[in-house]
């Protein structure tokens, strides 16, 4: 990487065949299944672009079951062909994560079911040992279906109230699983302010492996190409374009990416993915191609696009606590 490189990556929260804004915003009407078209293109545009980070995939989107059998309402060759463009495509370019299981309601590996507590609830007042195997399963899920996962990401805020203990089940669920010797959690997002930076969170003294935070440098400016935000395409344009402007202004001189280019951290840049979607006008993924072009345009040669897992690794290196 030469000197002035400007280390970079898209973080892509809650990825599935369904759309999530259907269980976590239920007064408004939200387009259930999120056609496979979206990821071809969102596909494309990355592979056009060079574009690298990490994309989760849930392993057990909304309660609805696991992604390596069958989920209720979703038929067959939907989930097939999802699953194909996120192993074939999308991979190469994105470490996978779970988001740990639903984004919901959390799991009952045991007795089955489900707790009448949404995740991060459940895991503020689980042992590590429950965390441990809980993480464990979103693992092997995604394992199963040939998305093995490098980190973890969290639902929300999950595990900001009990970070460490957390972060050691990350670990161990990890080595459990993968026996990987550097993880990482995404939980953290600083969007206004001092610029986050990766840290190392643990060091595992007896088997060296390590875990390490990557947090978010940017909030998700294109949710408000959604509804009940946005309720026309050009509404859902409007805001995405807005939420370019917030990120890096036409002449580069302004928005946030900028102020993080001027503090010298990775430039980890979060989006969901029904905010590419829109609820069906792709506007955040109109909004995303104007922001790469702009980035283009702006930095050049200089954009290094990096996974998380990368990111993970150079801080190992570089011994980054927090």
């Amino acid at each position: 990487m030469q000197s002035d490189s400007i280390p970079i990556a898209l973080l892509v929260d809650d990825g599935a065949p369904v759309n999530l804004m259907t269980f976590h915003d239920p007064p408004y009407d939200h387009r259930f299944l999120i056609p496979n078209a979206l990821a071809s293109d969102f596909a494309a545009l990355c592979e056009a672009h060079g574009v690298r980070g990490k994309f989760s995939v849930l392993p057990m989107p909304g309660c609805l079951g696991g992604i390596d059998g069958r989920l209720s309402r979703v038929p067959p060759r939907h989930l097939a062909r999802f699953l194909d463009i996120m192993r074939t495509r999308i991979a190469p370019r994105f470490d996978i994560t779970p988001e740990i299981l639903t984004h919901l309601a959390a799991y009952r590996p045991v007795e089955g079911g489900f707790r009448h507590l949404y995740e991060d609830e459940w895991v503020a007042r689980a042992s590590e040992p429950e965390m441990t195997d809980y993480f464990a399963l979103a693992l092997e899920i995604l394992d199963h279906v040939g998305l093995p996962a490098t980190g973890l990401t969290s639902p929300w805020n999950t595990g900001e109230h009990n970070e460490l203990p957390y972060a050691r089940a990350i670990g161990a669920a990890q080595w459990r699983v993968h026996r990987r010797d550097v993880t990482w959690y995404f939980l953290h997002v600083g969007g206004k302010g001092a610029v986050p930076r990766p840290s190392v969170r643990f060091r595992n003294p007896e088997n060296g492996q390590t875990v390490v935070s990557i947090p978010a440098v940017t909030d998700d400016l294109f949710w408000g190409t959604q509804r009940p935000m946005a309720v026309t395409r050009r509404a859902a344009r409007a805001a995405a374009r807005a939420g370019v402007d917030a990120l890096l202004s036409a002449d580069g001189q302004s928005g946030r990416v900028a102020e993080v280019v001027r503090a010298h951290a990775p430039v980890t840049l979060l989006t969901h993915w029904q905010s590419l979607f829109s609820d069906g006008t792709s506007a955040g993924l109109w909004g995303l191609e104007r922001l790469l072009k702009r980035l283009r345009k702006i930095y050049g040669d200089r954009l290094s696009w990096m996974t998380c897992s990368e990111l993970a690794d150079e801080t190992v290196n570089k011994g980054i606590a927090p």
